[in-house]
């Protein structure tokens, strides 16, 4: 019998499919080519795990069998485009253009939507039913880490968030009308996150800083908390004063003038250059430098590795991770700013950066300063926005300053009898 011949032709190498997580965007399906010898990418179009692991399955079938793999299909732009091409061009087209954070939270609110709706296309989360249903699940805790009621502040930032980008896709012309919806009423009770601290306070969050970041690190902290307390400054905006770095924030001393702090474009959350008054109290902050140390950084908290002798890798940290020190500090110290919410299931909140920030604010309000300088300190587009949320004042304090202002009479108090 005859023997078969053998084929010379080498047997097909299926290339291996792997998921990609790059940092702010859909994963990806990527797999080296052994044709055209590169690399494919392929976008997913989502974050949800399961999602993209579903692709990598049809993804790896589709190659075994020799088809098409590469995305070949025309994108359908209207209230039948598929969500995930919209999403892919909200982030370029409109996200890409705003800043990093404020792109961040973006996604991870239309992630949340998308998670709790599965819509498969535009126009089915345009729907103001299903935006109205979305409210009512967000509402009732759907997919919250803690498994509780989200508060109506949280679920009405969210939905702005949600409708700021249905409105966007509206101007380009791919929803017929702007999405509508009834929002939910908020209560008016109070406003900030948190809330100034008191001076005392501030003096147990310097004992506490030791305990946490060690003795050898513990000066340079207490520097940070010191400049955040003094100057009313963002704790991003604090970790970007320089004495005489090009680009940062850096205080002008100038013969015959009052200091100053120049602020660049890029360090403003308005994007406008602004020069505004040093304050004293951070004058005489920077001051306790002697002027031959008067280069580079002005705050430079040392590393938390030092506390349990390791070698630093890193030389700065940056103020994401100052933040959380910050606030690892300020839990130390016992400064509770807002209470647990049993219903809602949200821990207790213990001083942050942003307190100290507040506490400044509320500082300036206490000293007399006028509300358009606190305004101006503060860099705020009204007074309003300062009052709510930085400098609310005391109550006492006001009723004190109309009685002494206007002179209140005596005899018209409640101690006075009806006289009938």
């Amino acid at each position: 019998m005859a023997k078969r011949k053998r084929s010379s032709k080498p047997a097909r190498k299926i290339p291996k499919v792997r998921i990609a997580r790059p940092a702010n965007r859909p994963f990806q399906l990527r797999y080296d080519c052994p044709i055209e010898k590169r690399q494919i990418r392929i976008s997913t179009g989502t974050r949800d795990e399961a999602e993209a692991e579903r692709q990598k399955a049809e993804l790896e079938a589709k190659l075994l069998l020799g088809l098409e793999t590469k995305p070949g299909r025309d994108r359908v732009l209207g209230p039948e485009m598929e969500w995930p091409d919209f999403r892919e061009q909200y982030r370029t087209l409109h996200l890409a253009t705003l800043r990093d954070n404020t792109a961040m939270h973006a996604e991870s609110r239309l992630d949340l939507a998308e998670r709790i709706m599965k819509p498969k296309t535009l126009g089915a989360l345009g729907d103001p039913n299903a935006l109205q249903q979305l409210q009512a699940k967000l509402l009732a805790g759907e997919q919250s880490l803690r498994k509780k009621p989200r508060s109506s502040h949280t679920v009405r930032g969210y939905m702005n968030s949600i409708l700021a980008a249905l409105n966007w896709a509206h101007l380009q012309g791919w929803l017929p009308t702007a999405p509508k919806i009834r929002k939910i009423k908020t209560p008016k009770l109070k406003v900030m996150k948190g809330r100034p601290i008191t001076e005392t306070e501030f003096k147990k969050m310097l004992e506490a800083t030791a305990g946490v970041v060690g003795d050898e690190a513990a000066e340079s902290w207490k520097h940070v908390l010191r400049g955040l307390w003094e100057s009313a400054l963002r704790l991003e905006e604090m970790m970007h004063v320089s004495w005489d770095l090009p680009a940062t924030i850096r205080p002008v001393w100038k013969d015959g003038q009052l200091p100053i702090l120049d602020i660049p474009a890029a360090m403003q959350k308005n994007d406008t250059e602004e020069n505004i008054p040093l304050l004293p109290w951070f004058e005489s902050l920077l001051l306790e430098t002697s002027p031959e140390k008067r280069r580079g950084w002005i705050f430079e908290p040392l590393s938390l590795q030092l506390r349990i002798g390791r070698k630093v890798r890193h030389h700065r940290p940056d103020a994401e991770w100052v933040g959380k020190v910050v606030a690892r500090i300020g839990e130390a110290a016992g400064i509770v700013v807002e209470h647990a919410d049993e219903r809602t299931g949200r821990p207790t909140k213990y001083a942050t950066a942003h307190d100290l920030r507040r506490s400044c604010g509320e500082r300036l309000r206490n000293a007399g300063v006028p509300p358009l300088v606190i305004c101006r300190v503060m860099r705020h587009a009204s007074w309003e926005t300062t009052r709510k949320f930085y400098a609310p004042g005391d109550v006492q304090r006001d009723a004190e300053v109309l009685r002494s202002t206007l002179q209140h009479p005596p005899g018209l108090g409640p101690e006075t009898k009806n006289a009938d």
